[in-house]
């Protein structure tokens, strides 16, 4: 393959995925896509790491949290290196640490702000896949993405990781101090998929004995990664227990978020004990609506996925194949509440997370969920709240699974 159709290729591939590319020849550049000066001396000192691991496919991450990677074109000798790859957007509240951290001059930065909104993101695996089909593509050598992998762990980081472990083993073995939190944890999350809020009540009221393994380098980080730890498995558990799985999602990114937030371990541990239980609750209401069939339980999965939309009874209707007027006496006879009833609560609870989680003012709110003015979403939410959005906003900041309870 001639040079031009590397270069005609590559650009093809940067339209369908945005990942930066850079063609070299030995030191010479061949090809940058997009263009960033600043960009440059960063892929040839990072390419020359991946040079040194001795692969033809290898990556490594930065202390900026980007990942980079190469694949050796073996026939031609042509590096191509890959990257900057983020697992998740980067933010304009990130661009000045990033700057700093990449040391690009102030000049250049606004540059660069462009160049990095840009740019694709995602998980890591997705990356690897990518680096291992171009590998075929070119080589016509398989390599799965946990070869890549694994052959770019550094020997001495994989024998410090034994170490640790094997020093580790040996103490917890030595004093007697073992991870045997495990049927507890259990029994929390077989409560969760059961719904079961009475039985979680009684088990938070009773501390997890034992010993948790260290997954962080300070109380404070060790707090925050059991929480996240712990709070995956509970939404997971809620999902099999028949929570939709957005809303099990959506929880799980406040709860994470908010420990993420606190500066003190005992608030992290206050919000650990309360998390469980608000997914039991949650679950718990599922199970009232084992009686609704799925064709109404879709109606409902959709008015909580729209909740920012016009939702009309003749468009709900329609999306589980009824007539309106069918539609609507079916509903409230399995739910035992009208349909816009249940569609102004499910707007009021949304708008309950946004007055506790945003700065946003009334009126954005308001036209987020589609009421027709602002002053009938206050006398709407008065009415179900029991007090004004202003006063929620005042008096209700954290939801109840913050409080103590």
């Amino acid at each position: 393959m001639k040079i031009d159709q590397y270069t005609l290729f590559i650009h093809y591939l940067f339209n369908i995925n945005h990942i930066p590319a850079f063609l070299y020849q030995g030191d010479d550049l061949l090809l940058q896509i997009p263009t960033s000066p600043c960009m440059i001396e960063h892929s040839r000192s990072y390419l020359r790491q991946l040079q040194d691991i001795g692969q033809t496919v290898a990556y490594l991450t930065t202390p900026y949290d980007a990942y980079y990677g190469c694949v050796h074109i073996t026939d031609e000798d042509l590096w191509l290196f890959l990257g900057p790859y983020f697992l998740i957007s980067v933010t304009q509240e990130q661009l000045p640490n990033l700057f700093r951290t990449m040391q690009i001059p102030e000049a250049e930065q606004e540059h660069m702000s462009m160049f990095l909104n840009g740019l694709a993101f995602g998980p890591l695996h997705r990356f690897l896949s990518y680096l291992s089909c171009l590998n075929f593509t070119f080589n016509r050598q398989i390599v799965t993405i946990e070869d890549i992998d694994q052959s770019s762990i550094p020997e001495d980081a994989e024998k410090a990781i034994r170490t640790v472990y094997t020093n580790a083993n040996y103490e917890s073995r030595e004093n007697t101090v073992l991870h045997n939190t495990y049927l507890q944890e259990m029994q929390r999350l077989e409560l969760i998929t059961n719904g079961d809020t009475v039985g979680m009540k009684k088990i938070l009221a009773t501390p997890i004995s034992g010993r948790q393994g260290r997954i962080g380098h300070d109380a404070l980080r060790q707090a925050k990664n059991i929480f996240i730890a712990d709070c995956t498995m509970c939404t997971r558990a809620a999902i099999a227990g028949g929570l939709d799985i957005e809303e099990a999602y959506n929880l799980s990114d406040i709860f994470i978020q908010t420990s993420e937030s606190y500066g003190s371990v005992a608030d992290v541990e206050r919000l650990q004990k309360n998390m469980p239980l608000e997914f039991a609750e949650r679950v718990e209401q599922e199970i009232r609506l084992k009686n609704v069939s799925p064709l109404i339980m879709s109606a409902i999965h959709y008015i909580k996925e729209h909740v920012n939309e016009p939702l009309q009874a003749d468009i709900i209707a329609s999306y589980v194949n009824l007539s309106t007027s069918h539609f609507l006496k079916r509903f409230k006879s399995e739910t035992g509440m009208g349909l816009s009833t249940y569609i102004m609560q499910t707007k009021i609870h949304e708008a309950c997370t946004l007055l506790s989680y945003t700065d946003k003012s009334l009126t954005e709110i308001s036209n987020y969920l589609y009421f027709s003015s602002q002053s009938y979403f206050q006398n709407v939410f008065k009415k179900i709240t029991g007090m004004t959005p202003r006063r929620y906003r005042n008096q209700m900041k954290k939801p109840s699974f913050l409080k103590t309870r």
